[in-house]
């Protein structure tokens, strides 16, 4: 089989099962389905498990890039992807080999129906990364929760270690409507005699968790890094995550160089995390921010990284926080706001009406056409939205990471 063909095999597969993703309907989520599937497939290592509101994503692949420079295996299950679905598996720091995923989802594909419990297009992904996982016994199952904690995929699982990354406000129809509800569910993953490494927070997000820790877990609260990190990834905001990156390594290996593990730290690298793209004579930066605090940090990359003048491209999903991301938005800063596809995004008619002023597109190919040619340019809101512009300037096929 080539790898187009298993690739495409994948995809059918995924895509005949429901999509919480492209829909944004996340009600009603159990664990029921996945758990039955699981029972009948091998099972993998206990896994380092990363929730948080913003910088899992980060976070977890630099435990990756630390651990692969320690001379250690490991498995890697992330989301959402940029560009090609295979970025959600990655073993060694690589993205999955097509014909190996499609290896293990027939193996999920019949678990599923042995269970009798049909899985939404998340929850087969998630499987199918427990197949890697149980294939290479040998390797740090590293695994980044979709959406909460409590009843993400992820707490099907035991964690070995468990981190939690920033939190802050997102998804507060499905999570509650304070950092304490958010709290209790990401702390959810976290178990009781075992490690909780917990990144440096903002004090009302600190309080929280702290108020929410579940009785008997280890938790380690992060510091903010004394002697910076040398890092690929871009932005202030990475220290923090590299700080409990190191932190989540150190647990996984006890003893380890801790120079070494800085070394990969520095190496890693990840798509539409603020990365720079130059094309046509100016600078991208293109980042999947989608909260208010996410995107304020990608701004404060765009005021050193770009050139005086430089302007925002903005889409955003109907159901994230538009009012927190807005405020975020200095009022001198010239913004195009567009649509990406994807139902969940928002139109036109679908934005504050103050926001009307701004132009529109519908889509961000019309959008980086209508900016002056001379101009740099911050594209965030979304990972899909960063995945059509790194499209639409012939960068997708050079990821990061």
């Amino acid at each position: 089989m080539t790898a187009n063909s298993a690739s495409n095999r994948l995809l059918a597969w995924l895509d005949s099962a429901p999509n919480r993703e492209q829909t944004g309907d996340f009600a009603g989520l159990k664990l029921a389905a996945i758990r039955a599937v699981l029972a009948r497939l091998p099972a993998p290592p206990a896994p380092c498990t990363v929730a948080g509101t913003k910088g899992k994503g980060s976070t977890l692949r630099m435990i990756e890039a630390a651990l692969n420079a320690l001379g250690l295996a490991t498995v890697a299950f992330t989301s959402p992807h940029v560009r090609d679905v295979h970025e959600r598996w990655r073993i060694a720091g690589n993205l999955v080999d097509p014909e190996v995923a499609w290896n293990a989802a027939e193996r999920v594909m019949a678990a599923e129906s042995a269970a009798g419990a049909p899985l939404t297009w998340f929850e087969r992904t998630f499987a199918l990364a427990c197949v890697l996982a149980a294939d290479r016994p040998e390797a740090v199952f590293l695994v980044e929760v979709g959406i909460g904690g409590r009843l993400d995929c992820a707490n099907a699982l035991d964690a070995r270690v468990a981190v939690l990354t920033h939190l802050s406000h997102d998804h507060r129809d499905l999570l509650g409507p304070t950092l304490h509800h958010i709290a209790a569910e990401k702390l959810a993953i976290a178990r009781p005699g075992r490690p909780l490494v917990v990144a440096p927070q903002t004090p009302a997000a600190a309080l929280a968790v702290w108020r929410q820790m579940p009785p008997g877990v280890e938790a380690r609260f992060v510091q903010p890094p004394a002697l910076p990190f040398a890092l690929a990834l871009d932005g202030d905001h990475q220290q923090d995550n590299a700080a409990t990156a190191l932190a989540a390594v150190q647990l996984l290996v006890p003893g380890c160089s801790a120079a070494t593990a800085r070394h990969g730290l520095a190496e890693a690298r990840l798509a539409a995390r603020c990365q720079l793209v130059e094309t046509a004579g100016r600078r991208l930066l293109i980042d999947g921010a989608h909260n208010g605090p996410s995107v304020a940090a990608t701004l404060e990359v765009a005021r050193h990284r770009l050139k005086p003048g430089w302007r925002l491209i903005l889409a955003l999903a109907k159901d994230k926080e538009i009012d927190e991301v807005l405020a975020a938005i200095p009022l001198s800063l010239q913004v195009t706001r567009c649509g990406y596809a994807s139902p969940r995004s928002r139109r036109r008619d679908d934005w504050p009406t103050w926001a009307g002023h701004w132009r529109w597109c519908d889509d961000v190919a019309s959008a980086i056409a209508a900016q002056p040619p001379d101009a740099d340019l911050c594209i965030t809101g979304s990972f899909y939205l960063a995945g059509e512009a790194l499209a639409a300037v012939a960068s997708a096929d050079r990821l990061p990471g």
